[in-house]
């Protein structure tokens, strides 16, 4: 046996909670912004692909090709887990830890590019086809994360004072549980007058959500709002105006 048989299972069980996740993704894209769920199906779909092409590779003796398969099937897993709410928690974690940019959606459009190409140089119109849609979905996230970062600044620039960030936060935590989910924060840019697309919204929660609970806290809300000037690729406090 070449891996244990509860890796294998688990393994498996992800990629279905995964897929699933994908198709709800793309079920709400038009109110959460497509990006999230084109880079979990992108990731998903190198899993597929290149896990069966590893073995038949090394059969054929391509053993380059063979381990390039391989290095493809773990950036498809490492995308899959960002972006799958189902990944588990402590290897999103260990990511996040030792990739700080994959915080920000500039820098996972980054990352999404780069293992775009590496599926494309498969030569096959399959892989061309995946490696295609994920260089697609790293320029757009590189694209949204830029734009997505200068409008948080000007949502930040308007808040003049820390009285006028709490009534912000009361006014737009419709059930006063305490956090912001992604409709509530969109609630709060409408309310700041700077318009943003659905993508950019999610960019910008995602910085702001530092946790990556899927909410934002009033302390994560004060602290986007209370960091230095400048924006840490998503209007997150911490030096490119990128998010």
């Amino acid at each position: 046996k070449l891996l244990p048989k509860k890796v294998v299972n688990e393994t498996a069980t992800f990629v279905n909670e995964a897929a699933n996740e994908a198709a709800v993704r793309f079920h709400k894209a038009g109110r959460d912004g497509p990006i999230r769920a084109m880079a979990l199906l992108g990731g998903l779909a190198m899993i597929v692909s290149n896990g069966i092409m590893i073995f038949g590779r090394f059969i054929k003796l391509d053993f380059t090709g063979s381990l390039l398969a391989l290095y493809c099937t773990l950036f498809g897993f490492i995308v899959a887990v960002l972006e799958a709410t189902a990944g588990p928690p402590n290897v999103q974690q260990a990511i996040r830890y030792y990739a700080k940019f994959l915080e920000y959606t500039w820098g996972r459009g980054m990352l999404y590019f780069f293992v775009g190409t590496l599926q494309a140089s498969h030569w096959n119109v399959m892989d061309w086809a995946v490696g295609g849609w994920m260089m697609l979905t790293g320029l757009i996230a590189i694209m949204v994360g830029g734009s997505a970062g200068k409008k948080l600044q000007e949502i930040r620039s308007s808040i003049d004072s820390e009285a006028t960030l709490k009534q912000q936060w009361e006014k737009t935590d419709a059930n006063s549980d305490g956090s912001l989910d992604l409709a509530e924060f969109a609630n709060f840019v409408k309310r700041s007058g700077v318009r943003m697309s659905q993508n950019e919204i999610a960019a910008a929660f995602l910085a702001i959500d530092k946790n990556h609970d899927e909410k934002i806290t009033f302390e994560e809300f004060f602290y986007w709002w209370s960091g230095p000037n400048t924006d840490g690729g998503d209007g997150g406090g911490s030096g490119l105006v990128l998010i």
